[in-house]
């Protein structure tokens, strides 16, 4: 049995929502997920998607070691937070949550999938088909937040 066969990938249930905050506090290495932020809203922002069914997570042996949770801006699905521990990179978890994010926007019509990022995650999220957007053509609310956090708007079509 291959180590991917032993994490489970699949929507975060309401009782499991304090063990992804957990995560998220507990992580030495928070600044490099994305987005990289204080949490503060991120976590409030969890609790909302959990319960409408947009935070997915693998666990392993039932723990979550990595998670992703997506919400709605400019009509786009956003790929609001994605973080892995450090433990367990490379294993193919976050490339399983994307798809999972992916196939979730798929599934409601979105007619893209819209990350925030720091520039050093352009090669990271290339990989998964996103395309850098030009800042000087970005409106709504992805232009205020990418200018107020300082990070790079990429999107990938659906």
């Amino acid at each position: 049995m291959s180590d991917a066969a032993a994490f489970v990938i699949r929507a975060v249930e309401r009782e499991e929502v304090d063990r992804i905050h957990d995560l998220w506090w507990t992580a030495e290495d928070r600044a490099a997920w994305l987005p990289a932020s204080n949490g503060r809203d991120l976590m409030a922002e969890l609790d909302v998607l959990a319960s409408e069914g947009r935070v997915w997570a693998a666990f392993l042996r039932r723990r979550p070691v990595a998670f992703a949770m997506a919400g709605e801006l400019d009509g786009a699905l956003w790929l609001s937070g994605l973080g892995v521990e450090a433990a367990y990179r490379g294993r193919g978890l976050a490339r399983s949550l994307i798809a999972s994010t992916i196939g979730f926007g798929q599934w409601a019509y979105y007619p893209a999938v819209l990350a925030l990022a720091p520039a050093d995650q352009d090669a990271f999220l290339t990989r998964f088909g996103f395309l850098k957007l030009d800042p000087a053509r970005l409106e709504g609310s992805a232009a205020t937040l990418a200018d107020m956090r300082g990070l790079e708007a990429r999107a990938r079509r659906l």
